[in-house]
């Protein structure tokens, strides 16, 4: 796992995390050049059988280089997220939600599907409330400038459909009842309920 910013190493709780999946070995590191030493091996590391996990483009274009010489899960692309949602929801939970994708490369995408247009003004304004915290910004703004969008649905239907067309990575529902609609949405990677 790539260190913590802040912290400059692991994050305690991923390190705990790791230690209960049964890791036998655990390295402090990441990007392309983690991909390079689990492939082929350094004077500490041994290579490995098959890397997973995501990373930016970077990342991809090191696993797709990699790939055959050992096992890879997936070449992901930049990172989405599409949420769904109504008056019911939280318009701060919403734009923290938008830049956590943004802030991965500049060609991720935030997409909010909303039945509620004052939402969507409450959801702009908390985006400029977060970049203006946000250590990320740099990256999670012009994401957000070149490919987020809010787009404002007469319906829940035409969220369901524009969701399934679009088929998102990461799709969010934050909408009053959504165990009513999980059924009909057929093409996304994962799947996240309410606000939390």
């Amino acid at each position: 796992s790539p260190p913590d910013k802040k912290l400059g190493t692991m994050h305690p709780a991923t390190l705990v995390a790791i230690d209960l999946a049964g890791a036998d070995e655990i390295y402090c590191m990441g990007g392309a050049h983690a991909i390079a030493a689990f492939a082929y091996g350094t004077e500490s590391i041994e290579p490995v059988d098959i890397i997973v996990g995501p990373g930016n483009q970077w990342v991809t274009e090191a696993k797709r280089q990699v790939s055959g010489i050992v096992g890879i899960d997936f070449l992901a692309g930049p990172s989405e997220v599409l949420i769904i949602a109504d008056n019911s929801a939280n318009s701060e939970f919403i734009a923290a939600d938008l830049l956590a994708q943004s802030e991965h490369d500049p060609q991720a995408r935030g997409i909010l599907l909303t039945t509620d247009e004052s939402l969507g003004k409450k959801v702009e304004q908390e985006l400029l409330i977060h970049l203006s915290q946000l250590e990320t910004a740099d990256i999670a703004q012009q994401a957000w400038e070149n490919n987020g969008e809010i787009i404002l649905v007469s319906d829940i239907n035409e969220a369901i459909e524009l969701a399934n067309q679009i088929c998102p990575e990461h799709l969010e529902l934050h909408i009053k009842d959504p165990d009513k609609i999980v059924a009909k949405l057929t093409n996304y990677g994962s799947l996240f309920i309410g606000g939390y």
